[in-house]
């Protein structure tokens, strides 16, 4: 099993297709930033070069954040250029905001590992970077497992100036393992950008990544706010049909931390990092969670 390791991409197109089909059952509203994106025309080369690198690509997906999200994604990243090695994305989805880590990487000189504990999305976010900036491509890793692994295998290993950017487990209790794991790597560590910080649902989910940055950083937290914030009236501050998900008007969708201005009041230093890594059932659940891994070879033969 692959799980704690990076993983090769797909290089066969065939193969691509394939998983893009399979994956199309995990579109639920269609959403796609590229309309909103062009709001901001003429405000940022790089942006604008990624946008219109965006619109080349040719298979179905649906982006979860809003085109201000994105932006100003591109935004911080410029900000903090000549400060970092390395943008590590924890949660890729279908590759929304790898195609603008990306975009930005030849720009401001960085590589780019994404985490995911799903190999499929992993290797369908690759492959949109591929089809539009295949240079950016080269700079990818693809780790294949949760933010406490990638911290116990690779940040605590390999030496440069880290960004996170966090968009995976939304729950609280994940959260809180994953920002309190890099607590261990916390040296390399610039800075941590978390995306859904606006978010709520059913308590079922507990979608609080908010309130987990706070239980980890503390209550005195320092950081900018990047993204959308939305309006009492907006349709989307409602419950969804899906999840009973809704986003709080007047919250930003996403904030910055800088790490020079936070500190970690969570965990305790004597706790160690295997704390906070999957147990083997959680793993196991990961790998029920994503069936669509198959075997190409086989698929592809048959």
């Amino acid at each position: 099993m692959s799980f704690g390791t990076f993983i090769e991409p797909y290089e066969s197109a065939r193969d691509i297709e394939a998983l893009a089909a399979h994956l199309r059952s995990f579109i639920g509203s269609g959403h796609r930033a590229l309309g909103g994106a062009r709001q901001f025309a003429g405000q940022n080369r790089i942006f604008d070069r990624i946008v219109g690198q965006i619109g080349q690509f040719d298979l179905d997906y649906e982006d979860q954040c809003s085109a201000q999200y994105y932006f100003d994604l591109v935004r911080t990243l410029r900000d903090f250029n000549g400060q970092f090695d390395r943008v590590v994305e924890v949660g890729v989805f279908m590759g929304g905001s790898t195609a603008y880590l990306a975009g930005c990487s030849a720009a401001f000189d960085f590589d780019l590992d994404l985490v995911d504990i799903s190999a499929p999305f992993l290797r369908f976010a690759y492959e949109r970077v591929r089809r539009i900036n295949p240079e950016a491509a080269k700079r990818i890793r693809l780790f294949h497992g949760d933010l406490p692994t990638y911290v116990r295998e690779v940040m605590r290993t390999e030496q440069g100036s880290t960004i996170v950017h966090h968009d995976g487990a939304h729950d609280f209790n994940q959260v809180v393992k994953d920002m309190a794991s890099l607590f261990y790597a916390r040296k390399n560590l610039l800075a941590v950008i978390a995306q859904d910080t606006h978010l709520r649902g059913s308590v079922k989910h507990m979608n609080f990544v908010d309130m987990a940055l706070y239980a980890v950083f503390g209550t005195d937290l320092k950081y900018a706010p990047i993204g959308a914030v939305l309006g009492d009236h907006d349709m989307l501050t409602q419950p969804d049909n899906y999840f009973g998900n809704y986003f709080m008007p007047g919250v930003a969708e996403g904030v910055v931390l800088p790490m020079a201005a936070n500190r970690f009041v969570y965990p305790h230093p004597a706790q160690p990092l295997e704390d906070l890594l999957p147990s083997e059932e959680d793993i196991a659940k990961f790998a029920e969670l994503f069936r669509a891994e198959w075997d190409w070879s086989a698929q592809n033969a048959a």
